[in-house]
C-alpha cells in the first residue's frame, strides 16, 4: 500500500450536493515532497486538513483516504489560529509536553530549533506581539520540533519575506533529504519550491486534474489555467526548472537591448504634494519597557499612487501600517491625517457574520460591485470560515476596499492570492490611482510588486532607510527583487517582470 492513497475519495460540506474534494486515484509515496497547486478555492486546504486526520472539519465522505504515517505535523494556513500558548519557548515544546518527551531532551530539542530557525531574539517574546511572518515561522519550527514522519503545509511562506522563505525551503529540503520525512506542501509562491519537488498535483474544482514530475509536467501546463502558477522565468523556454539552468540559458540566448539616445526609460519619483501622508521622527513601543518597535521614522507616501512597504519579518512594517490606520498612537513624532480604510493582516477580523450572504447584506454598493469582480457570488451559502485563505482574503477585500476614502492602508492583501485573483486585485488598484485614491500596503509578493506598485519603500529595525520608484529599487537589489530580475540582470538589470524581456533584450543573431 501507497505511503498516501485515495481511492474514489470525495468530501462533502455539510448541505452541499457537490464535493469540496474528489480525487479518483492519488498515491504519494514516503520520503517524497510533493506539491499541491490550484487556484484559490479549489480545494486544496480542504484535502490537506483531511490527509492531516483533522476531527474539526465537518461534512461526510465516500471512497478512501489512508495515510500510513505514524506521525503527522500539520502547519495551517493561517498562524494565528495555531498558536495556543503565551510565550514563544513554550509553543515549541507544547506539542512535545503532550507526547510525554522527557524534560532533558525536550531542552535540548528545543535548543536544536531555536537555533535552526535563527529565532534566539524571539525565544521569550510573548506570541501575541509576533508578527505574521513570525508566527508562521513558529508554526512551522513547532511542527519540525515534532520529528514527524509526514510534515503537511498549508501555504507556509505566504507571510514570510524573501529571504525567510528561501530558509525555509533550505530547511524542508534538508529534513526531507536528511531524514526522509515526507512532505506534501501547498503553495501559490513556487519560484524556490518547484526545482527540488518530486511531483506536482495539480487541482482544480476539488479534482486532481494533473499529475507529474515538475520538469516533464511543463508542457503540459501550457495553454491550461495551470501555466500561471509557473514562476516566469520558467516561461521563457520549455524543460527550465532551476533558476540557474534559466540565467545561463538566457546569458546564451539574449543580448540587452539597445536604446537610441533619450529613448530608454527614465525612472522618476512622484513630486511632493499636499496630499501625501507623512510621517515626522514617529516612535513606538508595545509596553513602557519594551524596546522600540519604530525607531524615529521619516519618510512619505505618494498620492495616488500604489505603495508597497517590504522588509524582514518583525521589522515593523504592520506596526506602521496600524499607526497610520490609528489603531496605535506613537509616543513620539506626527503624522498626516487622512480618511482611510483598513485590512487588518488576518481578514477574519472584518468578517463578522455566519454566511457569506449575510456580510453581502450590510455591504455598500461599491463593496457588491467588487463582490462580483472577484468571483464570490456563488459562495453566499458558506460560512466566512470554512473558505479558502484566497476567498477570505478577497471577501475581505470587498469589505475594507468597499468603504469611501482617500487612503487604503493593505496589510499583505494578496497572501493566498493565485495568479488570477492577483490580476484583477492589481488592475482595481491601478484603475483607483486613476481616480485619486492612494494605496499603502505590506508585501512580501516580489512579483506582484512589480508590476502594480509605483513605489517602494524598505523597512529596517523599525526605520524607513529607502524610499523609491519600484524599478529602481529591484534593479539595485539581490533578494528584495523578483526571480526573472536575478536570472537576467547580467543582461540587462532594468528586467523586473517577463514583459521587459521584449523591451530591454532580444534575441542574438537576430535581425
Amino acid at each position: 500500500m501507497a505511503f498516501i492513497e485515495a481511492k474514489d475519495y470525495r468530501f462533502f460540506y455539510p448541505d452541499e450536493v457537490t464535493p469540496a474534494v474528489f480525487v479518483e486515484q492519488m498515491e504519494i509515496k514516503q520520503g517524497t515532497i510533493t506539491l499541491l497547486v490550484g487556484p484559490s478555492g479549489c480545494g486544496k486546504t480542504t484535502l490537506l486538513r483531511k490527509l492531516a486526520g483533522e476531527t474539526g472539519i465537518r461534512g461526510r465522505e465516500e471512497g478512501s483516504l489512508t495515510n500510513q504515517a505514524k506521525g503527522c505535523a500539520y502547519v495551517w494556513q493561517n498562524p494565528d489560529n495555531q498558536i495556543v500558548t503565551d510565550r514563544v519557548s513554550y509553543e515549541i515544546v507544547f506539542g512535545l509536553e503532550n507526547i510525554g518527551m522527557e524534560q532533558q531532551q525536550m531542552k535540548r530539542r528545543l535548543a536544536e530549533v531555536i537555533s535552526s530557525f535563527g529565532l534566539e531574539n524571539l525565544v521569550m517574546r510573548d506570541t501575541m506581539t509576533l508578527s505574521g511572518g513570525e508566527k508562521q515561522l513558529l508554526n512551522i519550527a513547532s511542527g519540525l520540533a515534532m520529528n514527524p514522519e509526514l510534515m503537511i503545509l498549508d501555504e507556509p511562506t505566504s507571510q514570510l519575506d524573501p529571504v525567510a522563505a528561501r530558509r525555509i525551503y533550505d530547511l524542508i529540503r534538508q529534513i526531507n533529504e536528511e531524514f526522509g520525512v515526507t512532505i506534501v506542501i501547498a503553495e501559490q509562491r513556487l519560484e524556490d519550491l518547484v526545482a527540488f519537488v518530486d511531483e506536482v498535483l495539480c487541482m482544480a474544482d476539488g479534482k486532481i486534474e494533473k499529475i507529474g514530475e515538475p520538469r516533464t509536467i511543463q508542457a503540459q501546463l501550457k495553454g491550461t489555467i495551470f501555466e500561471e502558477f509557473l514562476p516566469s522565468y520558467l516561461k521563457l523556454e520549455d524543460r527550465l526548472l532551476t533558476k540557474k539552468e534559466a540565467r545561463i540559458w538566457f546569458e546564451g540566448n539574449y543580448e540587452s537591448a539597445v536604446f537610441p539616445d533619450g529613448e530608454e526609460e527614465k525612472i522618476e519619483r512622484k513630486q511632493t504634494s499636499s496630499q501625501d501622508f507623512s510621517l515626522k521622527n514617529i516612535s513606538f513601543r508595545y509596553e513602557k519597557k519594551s524596546p522600540d518597535v519604530l525607531k524615529e521614522t521619516k519618510g512619505r507616501f505618494a498620492a495616488n499612487t500604489i505603495s508597497c512597504l517590504v522588509g524582514g519579518n518583525g521589522s515593523g512594517k504592520t506596526t506602521l501600517l496600524r499607526l497610520m490606520s490609528r489603531q496605535f498612537r506613537p509616543y513620539h513624532g506626527k503624522m498626516s491625517s487622512v480618511n482611510f480604510s483598513y485590512l487588518p493582516q488576518n481578514p477574519m477580523y472584518l468578517l463578522l457574520e455566519e454566511t457569506v450572504q449575510k456580510e453581502w447584506d450590510k455591504m455598500s454598493q461599491c463593496s457588491k460591485e467588487l463582490f462580483l469582480r472577484f468571483g464570490l457570488d456563488e459562495l453566499k451559502k458558506r460560512n466566512p470560515q470554512d473558505l479558502s485563505g484566497g476567498e477570505k482574503q478577497r471577501l475581505a477585500l470587498c469589505v475594507a476596499l468597499g468603504k469611501e476614502a482617500d487612503y487604503y492602508f493593505l496589510d499583505e492583501p494578496t497572501k493566498g492570492m493565485d495568479a488570477k485573483s492577483k490580476k484583477i486585485f492589481g488592475e482595481l488598484l491601478k484603475e483607483w490611482t486613476k481616480k485619486e485614491k492612494s494605496i499603502v500596503m505590506v508585501s512580501h509578493d516580489m512579483e506582484f510588486t512589480a508590476k502594480y506598485a509605483d513605489e517602494i519603500s524598505l523597512l529596517y529595525q523599525g526605520e524607513i532607510i529607502v524610499q523609491c520608484p519600484v524599478r529602481e529599487f529591484m534593479e539595485e537589489n539581490q533578494f528584495y527583487t523578483t526571480g526573472m530580475n536575478r536570472v537576467t540582470r547580467r543582461v540587462n538589470p532594468h528586467i523586473i517582470t517577463i514583459e521587459d524581456v521584449k523591451k530591454y533584450a532580444k534575441r542574438k543573431n537576430s535581425q
